[in-house]
């Protein structure tokens, strides 16, 4: 049971296409060795320590991640470095890497779709109108509901505890349009209450983001940018399952990669 490197690379673009990717980012191959066929696949958020690990004990030949491994260009590869260490790791156990980021949020079928079904949004339009670097989209509920209730609903639905969660609002607000940008998106809030949003979800909301939302009467639920973006493994790998239809064995992390403790 294997499939081609070529044919899964085709299979990921058809998920996420590479057009859709911003000019900042690098999403696609980031380590591409010799192999010719694929057997192992390891969905990620992203790299780290323990997932190289996972990687290696599950015997994958490539791991699949949101972020990417390489932001900036690398001038030399030193094992004393964090990137250099999982870059020489990976490439002493054969594990290639790719990944899809701002093309997959982008997708019709990513991050921001799989949120806004998770908390079960009507009429989905995209925030792409308003400029091509505009990242997230916006929906309605089915029927009005407070603040205070949505809280608990993407507590429920993203699986995280109240401690994981900041709310700027008021909690008895009804709430009928939602605009949402998994991972970092407080750039997106004024495009948010042009669309007519009264709630706008996201991570890494920032203080004076914050301070502006509640000034202008937005309510807003950082839930993380880990906590907004692990969706990703999920999604990620039902979508390769759906296109390669056996061809290779799909795994899906199971580490814990979130940086932040709640105590």
């Amino acid at each position: 049971m294997a499939i081609s490197k070529l044919e899964l690379i085709h299979a990921l673009k058809k998920i996420a296409p590479a057009e859709l990717a911003e000019p900042w980012d690098n999403s696609g191959m980031q380590i591409d060795l010799a192999q010719d066929e694929v057997k192992k696949i390891l969905v990620s958020l992203e790299i780290t320590k323990e997932v190289v690990q996972e990687a290696v004990t599950l015997g994958a030949d490539l791991i699949v991640t949101h972020h990417p491994l390489y932001f900036s260009p690398l001038k030399r590869i030193d094992y004393k470095n964090i990137i250099g260490n999982y870059t020489v790791e990976l490439i002493k156990n054969g594990i290639s890497v790719y990944s899809a980021h701002t093309n997959f949020d982008k997708a019709d079928r990513g991050n921001n779709f799989y949120l806004a079904k998770l908390l079960g949004l009507e009429n989905l339009n995209s925030f792409e109108p308003f400029g091509k670097e505009f990242i997230g989209l916006f929906g309605d509920v089915s029927e009005k509901k407070p603040l205070k209730e949505l809280v608990k609903e993407v507590e429920c639905r993203l699986n995280l505890s109240p401690k994981e969660l900041q709310v700027v609002g008021e909690p008895d607000q009804e709430i009928s349009r939602i605009g949402l940008c998994t991972g970092a998106g407080a750039e997106m809030l004024d495009i948010a209450s042009r669309t007519g949003c009264e709630l706008f979800i996201t991570g890494d909301v920032k203080y004076h983001d914050a301070m502006r939302a509640k000034e202008t009467g937005m309510n807003v639920i950082d839930a993380g940018h880990y906590g907004t973006e692990k969706i990703f493994v999920r999604n990620m790998a039902e979508q390769l399952k759906e296109l390669l239809k056996g061809q290779a064995e799909i795994f899906e992390s199971q580490v814990n990669i979130n940086p932040f403790d709640f105590l």
